[in-house]
């Protein structure tokens, strides 16, 4: 009885272990985050929204958002000259502005008009609104509505949002036909970002539901000279959003690493690489088992002699401008596990980049692991390596 009695906490922890700490290691995010593998977007507080069928209510346009349609002059006459202006997929210019936690702004300028503002900087003018705004703040001075109707190419579009892209990506409405999405913070329910945009960037935006999907970059043809330095430019864009927002709370910066780029971009290379070679092996065995069936139909009838050609055959080099496929979680993992990187050191975050960089990076604090892993102190380098519409970052 008393061996019995002694054995009891022994069996409790044994119990304990088999049971519990199964459940706590499948809670522990993967390093690596693919889209298949991304957080699920979880309400973490309970707001009361608008849910009726009234039209949605267009607050008087102020501060920064009043630039939207207005020229670039307009607005370099009062704020100075860009700190560089950077190419973009639909052959518009992006104007940056600022260079820190307080002054960081983009506009994305079309014929010298101004369609675009994305505000990051905390001491820029948004009003009424105010970065590190908290959400309840927000629904003092405006209403969120789940339906809004935009006008795009003379029709009107519906757009509809998600209670997630309620309580985190909100859109609000101008009186001059402008928008405005304001960025919130998953963890800290704070602004910490706002986007004004006319009715056709919204649309092209594509971040709400509006039934069709017409609008993303991937439909849109760009050279290759183009693409390189529209990726260099990503590159950079990525780089200061992400670090602006780690110095907003605290953290150091990230330093750039090319030997970090290049491990994302042979991540890249590799798939391709490895898709080509299977397509050669299947060329081989397809011609080895029609060789064969050719044989035997010329033993049968040495007069009748078959050639079949594969149109559908195509160069190596053809075969790497075709549509890329998705990577993996285990292909980036056999890349990694090559290099002198260890896969507990690092956080791996791939996209299929339906957006730009600005909305990317924000949306991302939007999500539990995504801003996890954006936020963690112990990561002190970055590396980014785009593909087409492909975007793979690397924390180290």
């Amino acid at each position: 009885m008393k061996t019995l009695l002694r054995s009891l906490p022994l069996i409790f922890i044994m119990l304990l272990a088999t049971y519990w700490l199964p459940e706590v290691i499948s809670r522990n995010p993967s390093d690596i985050i693919t889209p298949k593998e991304e957080s699920e977007t979880i309400q973490s507080e309970s707001y009361d929204y608008q849910t009726t069928d009234l039209e949605p209510e267009q607050i008087p346009i102020a501060g920064l958002g009043s630039y939207v349609g207005q020229k670039i002059e307009n607005f370099t006459g009062k704020f100075g000259d860009p700190t560089r202006i950077d190419p973009t997929v639909y052959k518009e210019e992006r104007w940056i502005f600022g260079e820190d936690e307080t002054d960081y702004a983009q506009l994305i300028v079309k014929d010298g008009i101004i369609i675009d503002l994305f505000v990051l900087g905390s001491q820029l003018d948004v009003a009424p609104f105010k970065i590190g705004m908290s959400i309840t703040e927000v629904f003092q001075l405006a209403s969120f509505y789940p339906t809004y109707s935009v006008e795009n190419q003379g029709e009107q579009d519906t757009l509809e949002l998600t209670e997630s892209d309620l309580n985190y990506r909100p859109l609000i409405a101008f009186d001059n036909g402008t928008f405005a999405v304001l960025m919130m913070d998953r963890s800290t329910n704070q602004m910490i970002a706002i986007r004004y945009l006319d009715s056709p960037s919204l649309i092209r935006l594509g971040v709400y539901d509006d039934g069709s999907k017409q609008h993303l970059n991937a439909s849109f043809e760009v050279d290759e000279i183009r693409q390189d330095a529209i990726n260099e430019a990503n590159q950079k864009q990525m780089y200061e959003i992400l670090n602006i927002l780690r110095q907003r709370y605290e953290l150091s910066a990230l330093t750039p690493s090319d030997a970090l780029s290049g491990v994302a971009e042979t991540i890249f290379i590799n798939q391709e690489e490895q898709i080509i070679a299977d397509r050669q092996a299947n060329k081989e065995s397809n011609f080895s088992e029609t060789e064969s069936s050719d044989k035997a139909s010329k033993n049968q009838n040495s007069s009748i002699e078959t050639f079949i050609l594969d149109d559908d055959f195509n160069s190596i080099d053809e075969q790497k401008n075709q549509t890329y496929q998705t990577l993996t979680s285990e292909q980036i993992k056999l890349t990694l596990q090559e290099t002198e990187l260890k896969l507990n050191e690092v956080r791996v975050l791939y996209s299929i980049q339906e957006t730009d960089v600005a909305w990317l990076a924000t949306n991302w604090f939007s999500l539990e692991i995504e801003r996890n892993f954006l936020m963690d102190a112990g990561m002190t380098e970055i590396g980014v390596a785009y593909r087409a519409n492909d975007m793979l970052l690397i924390l180290h």
